[in-house]
């Protein structure tokens, strides 16, 4: 039988409300109508801050940007606080469920850069689809890439690239992405948590069935 691959997150069914998306403004600070990306989560060896640290010394718009989770680098933070152009908010540490919807629904976008080659599932990426957060994304997965290219809430750029995410940051500068729609998750292969839990005792009750019919 063939092997199926299936997102593990699942879709809570709880989007981001237009008066949460206006307290996480006013949580940070941030204008309506300026820019503000967020990048939430260590800075693991699988993702690229190098890629990120050169495309926000380009930019020639100014943007605010949300940084989240643990661990993070206080030099390159220090550095970022420094940009003409860039507007630094940093929440270090674990981050509560209601801080983390807070910080998304402060956020224009999600940023994921990672190194090419991962293909570990994101639970950035997931998160955008289910909060409704438009999604800045690598084109470090082939799979992944195939699945957003023609989203009009997710921006590719190239893997490794600071001239192209400069670019896609500025886009969204100049003009705010789509937010996702319901059908966002699916996209993604997610399911609710009714779903995947119904698929689980599925292939729990098949393959106890195997087993006694295999008399083990």
């Amino acid at each position: 039988m063939a092997a199926r691959v299936r997102a593990f997150a699942v879709d809570d069914g709880r989007r981001l409300t237009e008066g949460e998306r206006e307290g996480g403004r006013a949580a940070f600070g941030i204008p309506s109508a300026e820019a503000a990306v967020c990048l939430v989560g260590g800075w693991w060896p699988h993702k690229d801050i190098d890629v990120i640290d050169q495309a926000l010394a380009r930019l020639r718009e100014p943007l605010h940007l949300i940084v989240t989770g643990h661990p993070l680098d206080d030099s390159v933070l220090a550095r970022w606080r420094a940009l003409p152009n860039m507007r630094l908010h940093v929440e270090p540490g674990t981050l509560s469920e209601p801080i983390l919807r807070l910080v998304y629904a402060a956020a224009d976008a999600a940023l994921v850069a990672r190194h090419p080659g991962v293909g570990k599932e994101s639970g950035l990426v997931m998160d955008a689809a289910r909060y409704r957060v438009p999604l800045i994304v690598s084109d470090h997965d082939p799979d992944l890439t195939a699945r957003l290219r023609d989203q009009p809430w997710a921006r590719i750029f190239t893997t490794g690239d600071p001239a192209s995410l400069a670019s896609a940051l500025e886009d969204l500068v100049r003009r705010p992405f789509d937010l996702p729609g319901p059908g966002a998750p699916k996209v993604l292969d997610m399911w609710t948590a009714a779903e995947q839990a119904g698929f689980l005792t599925r292939t729990a009750l098949g393959l106890h069935s195997k087993e006694a019919g295999s008399g083990c």
